[in-house]
């Protein structure tokens, strides 16, 4: 009996759709269903059914206090994650009207310990790119928006409180502290409560030079700016950068 042979022919395969969108079909019918995280701008867990693209994991949507927040967080994600900072996969989407951001969950992700030295001082060499991006919630209240991947690598799920906007949508200005060209997180972000301190605190200007030299400095951070959408912070950016690199020279 002749053995037939599987002909493999690109004309006849079925195209895969990208995991994010398939997993986008299966939830936009159902985000007000899912499992509600921790924070105040509408964040959801949700479980995708098991299939060769998603495989089953899980993913997390947000629409923000209102889109310009929500459309900044998905740009400042996209640029740490032009930097080869650790962050979530995501992808935007539009849902009655509002674009919501979808992230991939990180499944096998831990807490960060402060306890585990090794774990603190690879977040403390991230330290430039969130000051950069003005990230003041880069640890989160309960050291709740970074987790530390297997391979000990941080991933940063939350960047909502980054570029001109708090955490919760209000914009900085509002409280007298504008996001502007001078870098002056370098400093105020290494003593924000509760947590900072124990992480960020007394970073050497050697340290500083080191964390903008591992993710490229000027040029790798400038070249970055090409994920945000928004010209005013893209040029004030532009200038942060700049400020960056005569602070850390």
């Amino acid at each position: 009996m002749a053995r037939v042979s599987m002909i493999r022919d690109s004309r006849f395969r079925i195209p895969m759709r990208p995991p994010m969108d398939e997993a986008w079909e299966s939830i936009q019918g159902r985000l007000g269903q899912g499992t509600q995280l921790g924070g105040s701008t509408g964040a959801r867990m949700h479980s995708v059914p098991m299939n060769t693209n998603t495989k089953g994991r899980r993913f997390v949507s947000k629409k923000g206090n209102h889109p310009q927040h929500i459309l900044n967080e998905f740009d400042m994600n996209r640029y740490l994650d032009a930097l080869g900072v650790g962050v979530p996969e995501a992808a935007m989407f539009e849902h009655q009207g509002r674009p919501t951001m979808l992230t991939r969950f990180e499944e096998d992700a831990s807490p960060l310990d402060l306890r585990n030295r090794d774990a603190v001082q690879r977040v403390r060499q991230d330290f430039v790119p969130h000051a950069a991006i003005g990230n003041w919630d880069a640890l989160g209240l309960g050291l709740d928006n970074v987790l530390i991947r297997p391979d000990g690598t941080p991933t940063y799920v939350d960047v909502g409180g980054s570029g001109p906007f708090r955490a919760q949508g209000g914009a900085k200005a509002d409280i007298g502290q504008p996001f502007t060209g001078n870098v002056s997180d370098i400093d105020t972000m290494q003593y924000k409560p509760p947590h900072t301190q124990d992480v960020f605190g007394n970073m050497s200007e050697q340290e500083l030079g080191q964390s903008f030299d591992r993710y490229g400095g000027e040029d790798a951070f400038t070249q970055a700016l090409q994920h945000l959408q928004d010209a005013s912070t893209r040029n004030i950016m532009q200038q942060r950068i700049g400020d960056i690199a005569r602070r850390v020279a």
